[in-house]
């Protein structure tokens, strides 16, 4: 009897330990299938991506062809893995162009892009403004496929605009067939002087162009823009995610007509000698000639303003030139005498020509009290001026305040205005500008319709 239950204690056992291995076994393999499943889904997501990454590097090139190309229509066939695919014509990504000249800045585009996206969980692809784009999880983690299209080499900036048409969206698993189509008619925005007599090339009349990308994929613009063109960059992120690119054209060398204000934008405060011209045919000059010139009608500090007064013992010619330059430390002024070039003789009427940078030493300091911007000044005029000194020639005193008020300001018509003619004046205000260099515009409009199917 006691060996009989002896060999039921012993069957027992092994039951028992089968029992406990096999759950051993099921509890293990559970736990790598829990820590496995994602590292595989996350396996296959990485996958299907770059599949789709493959894909949209083909509907970049197919766009192209018709876009900038002479094909009609592309077919583009992406198999989805389980993502959407959404065409938008009203999305967040923007590209817009502003023209600064006059007082109020003039906008030659302002459009969507438009966007061909593709989503997998936080996973995002996306075509916009002729390249491609991917977004990992997290917001700054971005990088770019293809390079869009934005081509500056230095001098020339030129924006061929992809913009795709249609409000569509698919999703689930299986091949979409993107069809994209253009009737191949570009619309040139600039130049284009039947839009506005200043849309021309070159830009040679003292402008900026700003070019502003606003997108979700806003840092890979950035990028490649800083990397791979000469313009230079602003990101602004949070809400506005947008790249500004800021362009200065050279001034024109030339006589303008004196039509106030004097524009200047992007004067070099790094060149010494970046003032390289600057002076004023007076038409229709009389004894009475007074005529002011301000940075700041409303005398908001810094700002400059210069005086051109007929009088004194130098002839019909003799002008006064009186210099005055304010901030919160003072006034610093300059007065000098210049022999102008009288032009034009006809009757009573003449003209005086005004260099403003002629190399006339007898320039005095006439404040009451003494310079304080002259310091740090390159030798020899590191140094502090008392009233009654002789101090540099006008080129480097109108190159010394300019910069002070710089890079952008204009010079407006003062309190006094009176003696002369404005419709018979003229003048040159010519000077080097900071990089980068704008010196022509080439803004041309591609419109693409897109379906889904």
């Amino acid at each position: 009897m006691k060996k009989q239950m002896r060999h039921a204690e012993n069957a027992q056992s092994e039951v028992v330990g089968y029992s406990l291995l096999l759950g051993v076994l099921v509890i293990g393999v559970g736990i790598v299938i829990l820590l496995a499943a994602p590292i595989i889904q996350e396996s296959k997501n990485d996958a299907y991506l770059k599949n789709v990454e493959q894909g949209f590097t083909v509907l970049d090139s197919k766009v192209s062809m018709v876009g900038l190309g002479n094909s009609p229509s592309q077919l583009v066939q992406i198999y989805t893995q389980a993502g959407e695919i959404v065409i938008d014509d009203d999305t967040y990504s923007r590209i817009s162009v502003i023209f600064y000249n006059w007082s109020d800045p003039i906008e030659v585009y302002n459009s969507s892009m438009g966007t061909v996206e593709y989503t997998l969980g936080q996973d995002k692809i996306a075509y916009e403004g002729g390249g491609t784009f991917r977004k990992y999880p997290g917001d700054d983690n971005v990088i770019m496929i293809t390079p869009p299209e934005f081509h500056y080499n230095g001098e020339t900036l030129t924006l061929p605009i992809i913009k795709i048409n249609s409000n569509q969206s698919i999703g689930g698993s299986g091949v979409v067939n993107l069809y994209f189509q253009s009737d191949n008619t570009p619309n040139v925005l600039f130049p284009n002087r039947s839009e506005n007599p200043e849309f021309k090339n070159p830009l040679l009349i003292g402008k900026q162009v700003e070019v502003v990308i606003k997108s979700d994929y806003y840092r890979a613009w950035a990028k490649y823009i800083e990397e791979r063109t000469d313009a230079q960059v602003s990101t602004y992120g949070e809400n506005k995610k947008e790249v500004h690119v800021l362009l200065n054209a050279r001034p024109n060398d030339q006589a303008q007509d004196l039509n106030p204000p004097m524009e200047v934008y992007g004067f070099n405060t790094t060149n010494e000698s970046a003032l390289k011209q600057f002076n004023i045919t007076i038409g229709d000059v009389k004894n009475n000639l007074n005529m002011d010139f301000t940075t700041s009608t409303s005398k908001t500090l810094p700002y400059l303003t210069f005086n051109t007064k007929k009088e004194g013992g130098l002839g019909l010619a003799g002008i006064t030139i009186e210099l005055n330059y304010y901030d919160t430390s003072g006034v610093e002024t300059w007065n000098w005498d210049v022999q102008g070039i009288k032009i034009d003789i006809g009757g009573e009427d003449y003209s005086v020509e005004a260099d403003y940078l002629d190399d006339y030493d007898g320039i005095d300091y006439s404040s009451g009290n003494p310079s304080w911007t002259w310091i740090n000044e390159t030798p020899p005029y590191n140094t502090i001026y008392n009233s009654g000194d002789s101090g540099p020639n006008g080129r480097k005193i109108f190159q010394h305040y300019m910069s002070l008020v710089s890079p952008n300001f204009n010079f407006y018509p003062g309190d006094k205005f009176d003696g002369f003619d404005v419709d018979e004046s003229s003048y040159v205000l010519f000077y080097d500008v900071n990089p980068p260099h704008i010196t022509y515009l080439h803004i041309v409009e591609h419109k693409i319709q897109a379906t889904l199917a």
